[in-house]
């Protein structure tokens, strides 16, 4: 997923106007159309900005020239780029001037050029204005920065390797890449359960609030989550020591991630037997006992999983703005 980009975008030029004459040797050039603006767009239907990052550069249709009879220029059209929800847009120099948050909601950012004048309209202007014609207004060109700030309802977070990815994976259709190795997932990535927003959040490691590991930038996009799930798994030695320097971690790195309203997942159940996680279950209900238990393998513990994550979003409220 790709939360931050740079674009360039340019408005249409204006058509020329051009210099005609009639059969009666009258003035009968038309002017030149309007060239197109841009726009941006706020659409829930896209999640991320790599389509934008890919092509990089957005130019509007120049407005057509004027024709003779006296016929206007056809106007260039406008071109509208359509970003997630919640996208920040700035200046080349980092200045901050839009955010867009409504579905449907475009922000004209530049203007077309205006069409130039046909000798027709020129007519009039002094004994030679028959003779005389104007180009149209050049094309105008931005800079522009973009960053997302993702809106989810649930975010996943823990260590690296944790089983994050799996379970979304499991929770969803989506398909993101696993393995058993640290961060697999290198950004947020976005999945739909139910018609909740799901984000599986890179590993976190002690000191990721000083830069260490892939740091905290992506967290930003926790800001308007619901409810965390701090994701431990139960190949952990020492689960009470894992989360407390997790919980300190999240203190470090913002004092919102750490009062985000915690459901303590823990991971990775298949690596005992039945009975041996009975027996671990019941130790770790004393420590955390509204936590969860799960294996990815097993389809009654994600449905247990996707039934408990509906409750809790049904019970929890929280400002998204």
């Amino acid at each position: 997923m790709i939360d931050k980009c740079q674009i360039t975008v340019q408005s249409g030029k204006g058509g020329d106007g051009i210099i005609a004459f009639d059969k009666f040797k009258k003035a009968d050039g038309g002017d030149g159309g309007k060239g197109g603006d841009v726009y941006i767009v706020g659409d829930t239907n896209v999640y991320d900005l790599a389509k934008l990052a890919a092509l990089g550069k957005f130019k509007a249709e120049d407005g057509e020239n004027g024709q003779k009879n006296k016929r206007k220029g056809r106007d260039g059209e406008d071109i509208e780029i359509h970003v997630p929800l919640v996208t920040k847009i700035y200046n080349e120099d980092g200045t901050e001037f839009l955010t867009i948050s409504k579905s449907g909601y475009g922000v004209k950012i530049l203007d077309g050029g205006k069409g130039g004048l046909g000798n027709f309209s020129l007519r009039g202007k002094g004994w030679d204005g028959k003779f005389s014609r104007t180009e149209g207004e050049k094309s105008k060109t931005k800079k522009l920065k973009l960053e997302l700030n993702l809106k989810s309802d649930v975010i996943f977070l823990g260590l690296p390797n944790a089983g994050k990815s799996s379970i979304v994976n499991a929770l969803s259709n989506a398909k993101y890449k696993v393995a058993p190795y640290e961060f697999t997932t290198l950004n947020p990535q976005l999945a739909v359960m139910d018609g909740y927003m799901l984000m599986d959040l890179p590993g976190l490691i002690e000191g990721a609030h000083k830069g260490k590991g892939l740091g905290t930038e992506f967290l930003k996009h926790t800001r308007y989550a619901k409810l965390l799930v701090h994701c431990i798994s139960l190949e952990n030695d020492d689960i009470k020591e894992v989360y407390k320097d997790m919980r300190k971690e999240f203190l470090n790195i913002s004092e919102d991630l750490y009062s985000l309203p915690e459901f303590v997942l823990f991971t990775k159940a298949d690596i005992y037997s039945t009975e041996q996680l009975k027996e671990k279950i019941e130790e770790l209900k004393k420590e955390f006992p509204n936590s969860l238990a799960i294996s990815v393998y097993r389809k009654e513990d994600l449905e247990l999983l996707r039934n408990e994550l509906k409750k809790r979003l049904s019970s929890v409220s929280r400002s998204t703005i």
